[in-house]
């Protein structure tokens, strides 16, 4: 068997399982990736003031768009949290190891940070669905 993760006989019965789990896995490693990529690119455009482009011409020709606050600075730091946990969680579930982290990491990709929220969320329920299926909890305990 190839892929990302544990590499496992053909005889071992948590093969089926892995098969099951490695996609979703993979993509929550994406969109964790995706999270911290856009978050870091945020606060790149705050440091050297260059404007969203989908801020208001008007706006964006008086002069400073973002502007640093508490609300800023919250949402950068715990989007940046939550992708980590995210890529910890996929790479975990990878190695068929720790249930409550994957699927703490998994619902930790629901946190909504635009752009991201559009790939993220379908990842995360797709990983939280895939987590629920029979012989799932027994394939992370061996």
């Amino acid at each position: 068997m190839t892929g990302p993760g544990i590499q496992l006989p053909p005889d071992d019965p948590r093969v089926r399982v892995l098969n099951i789990i490695r996609p979703p896995a993979f993509f929550l490693l994406c969109a964790g990736s995706l999270s911290i990529l856009f978050n870091v690119l945020q606060v790149v455009l705050f440091v050297f003031k260059i404007p969203s482009p989908f801020a208001p011409a008007e706006a964006a020709q008086a002069g400073g768009v973002f502007e640093l606050s508490w609300y800023f600075v919250l949402t950068v730091v715990v989007a940046i949290l939550c992708g980590s946990l995210a890529i910890w969680a996929a790479l975990s579930a990878m190695q068929l190891k720790g249930y409550g982290l994957a699927t703490l990491g998994a619902i930790t990709a629901l946190f909504p940070s635009l752009p991201a929220c559009f790939v993220s969320v379908p990842v995360a329920v797709w990983m939280l669905f895939t987590l629920r299926r029979e012989g799932v909890r027994e394939a992370f305990r061996n």
